[in-house]
């Protein structure tokens, strides 16, 4: 891992990087269990080389689908997290600490003005501007990663799960396409496996082959089950809140 990291920085190789990494790991671990010259040293560059450049591949598309993915996401939803949680008729912040933070805004951006809930009925489009605008305020003011760190990893866990919400299709395709081959070469490798008892099969199988099958079933099962919209969408909203918290922190210029 720390091969790749020293080639990109520190959000794209979490937020892009490793979700590319995700992807192809089920082609790469069979590769190095099934087939032995890719063990060996020169096939070791190799496998390296050609997984460093399908991985800077994977990263690239990874955002730009990721974006496609967010664009859909946002419009479901009914706006970007960074909009939403400001609405007053939202509660993932609480009313007390929402008008705090409008209050700081104010300071803040001079065209920003804190709105009431009436308002905000009355004039949602222009309510939801003003709210954009403070996001994006917020975000162009806390880019120093030192200075944010809490507003840094937020952003990143949420690019992460974006990334790889964006390829669930293709990644579960991928897994169960390295299980069919895994299960097939394991089958044809022992010319015995069709005469015998299943507990004797298990027996007979080599251990590197049956912890491969094994990852394979898990990552099937992270895909289906884990790597799901809800989970991008708590992340998502996360981020909006730890962004919004930054306000008091910034110093009025």
């Amino acid at each position: 891992m720390s091969e790749f990291s020293k080639y990109f920085d520190e959000y794209s190789f979490n937020a892009r990087v490793k979700p590319a990494l995700f992807l192809v790991f089920p082609i790469f671990i069979s590769l190095l269990v099934l087939f032995e010259p890719s063990r060996t040293w020169t096939g070791s560059t190799v496998t390296f080389l050609v997984a460093f450049g399908v991985i800077n591949f994977a990263a690239n598309q990874m955002s730009a689908k990721g974006n496609v993915l967010q664009d859909k996401l946002f419009k479901k939803w009914g706006g970007a997290p960074t909009t939403i949680v400001l609405r007053h008729a939202n509660k993932t912040i609480d009313s007390v600490t929402k008008s705090r933070y409008m209050e700081r805004l104010a300071l803040l951006i001079s065209n920003f003005t804190p709105t009431t809930a009436e308002y905000e009925q009355a004039n949602p489009e222009k309510a939801d501007e003003l709210y954009s605008s403070a996001s994006n305020y917020l975000r162009e003011h806390t880019r120093d990663t030192t200075k944010y760190p809490l507003v840094f990893k937020e952003n990143i866990a949420y690019g992460f799960s974006r990334n790889i919400r964006a390829f669930k299709s293709l990644g579960i395709f991928i897994t169960v396409f390295s299980l069919l081959v895994s299960s097939v070469v394991t089958y044809l490798g022992s010319e015995t496996l069709e005469s015998m008892s299943p507990m004797a099969v298990m027996q007979e199988i080599p251990f590197p082959y049956l912890g491969l099958i094994a990852i394979h079933l898990s990552m099937i099962w992270v895909w289906i089950f884990l790597v799901t919209e809800n989970w991008v969408k708590v992340r998502a909203f996360a981020y909006a809140k730890r962004l919004y918290s930054a306000c008091e922190k910034i110093t009025v210029s």
